[in-house]
């Protein structure tokens, strides 16, 4: 059994041939593309917001809307109650003038008929005071309808024009997405343009870097999304190995190796006790999946958290 396992040990680490060395402008080449994931990630963050800012300006909008058409139907209400009004009074008038005919026209067969008429005046005036006092009711109601309306259209006017901005605000943000991630493709592509490493390490590093820029999520595993673990075990699947589910579990494979000795293909595991990994694609670099609202990214080996342990696991 021990004879094996320094056959195998042997076969991991020193009769394998050794990966390609990355090209000496490797280092400009990542450092651009991990500027051109940080701006994209940066532009990314603005859109969403931009996006809120539409939403909230929309539903401003629909509100304006809405009130609009509330204030149209106050108004004309309020103008159906004036002319009500102001029917019941001229209707009045028109009574207490043909009261007024009659009344004369008595006054010629019965001297009594005009001192009943004037004994009814009172309660013609406060009659009239009432229809009056209606009107006026009426009148103030439509002012203040008129008023609503006004103050309705302007809102509306200010609602339109702010949804017109945030739209403005959210396709240039947009535009600037669509350029950064132009910018991240074409570092992309430099990266691809690398001298190739070989072999299964090769292949996973090359899928671990295909997954640049999408977003982490907890507990998937791709192709749309990935958490640090899940990152790797896709990595490993396509060049046809298994690993374990979970950074801890990943811990507990491989050869374990020196920091100063760590090569593409590497799985670099941090904290205590492990709940992060990432693949290392060369002697300073790793990709890995961070944390919610940072996409799959690259960064420097040191720089994602206290590394405990580096294991390997291919040739």
């Amino acid at each position: 059994m021990t004879l094996l396992v320094v056959v195998w040990l042997t076969a991991v680490l020193g009769a394998a041939p050794a990966l390609a060395a990355p090209h000496r402008d490797a280092d400009d080449v990542y450092q651009e593309l991990r500027r051109a994931q940080d701006e994209l990630a940066a532009v990314q963050v603005e859109v969403s917001g931009k996006e809120a800012e539409l939403g909230a300006a929309e539903r401003n909008l629909s509100a304006a809307w809405a009130g609009s058409g509330s204030a149209g139907e106050a108004l004309r209400a309020a103008r159906s109650a004036a002319a009500e009004a102001r029917s019941r009074v001229s209707g009045f008038y028109s009574g207490v003038s043909a009261e007024f005919r009659r009344g004369r026209e008595f006054a010629v067969l019965d001297n009594r008929a005009p001192l009943d008429y004037r004994a009814a005046l009172p309660l013609l005036d406060f009659v009239a005071a009432d229809q009056f006092a209606a009107v006026r009711t009426a009148d103030e109601s439509l002012r203040q309808a008129e008023s609503a309306v006004t103050a309705s259209a302007d809102a509306l006017a200010q609602a339109e024009a702010a949804r017109t901005a945030a739209a403005d605000a959210l396709a240039a943000a947009g535009a600037r997405r669509d350029a950064a991630l132009r910018g991240v493709q074409d570092a992309q592509r430099r990266v691809d343009a690398l001298p190739p490493v070989e072999g299964d390490a090769g292949n996973v590093v090359r899928f671990a870097l295909a997954q640049l820029g999408k977003p982490y999520v907890w507990g998937a595993e791709g192709p749309g999304s990935y958490d640090c673990s899940g990152l790797v075990l896709a990595a490993f699947r396509s060049a046809g190995l298994t690993v374990p589910r979970t950074s801890a579990a990943q811990a507990g494979v491989g050869v374990p190796v020196p920091r100063d000795q760590v090569r593409p293909g590497d799985l670099v595991f941090y904290y205590q006790p492990v709940s992060h990994v990432a693949v290392a694609i060369d002697g300073s670099r790793a990709v890995h999946a961070s944390r919610p609202g940072e996409p799959v990214r690259i960064a420097e080996i040191d720089a994602i958290g206290p590394v405990t342990g580096i294991h390997r696991l291919l040739r």
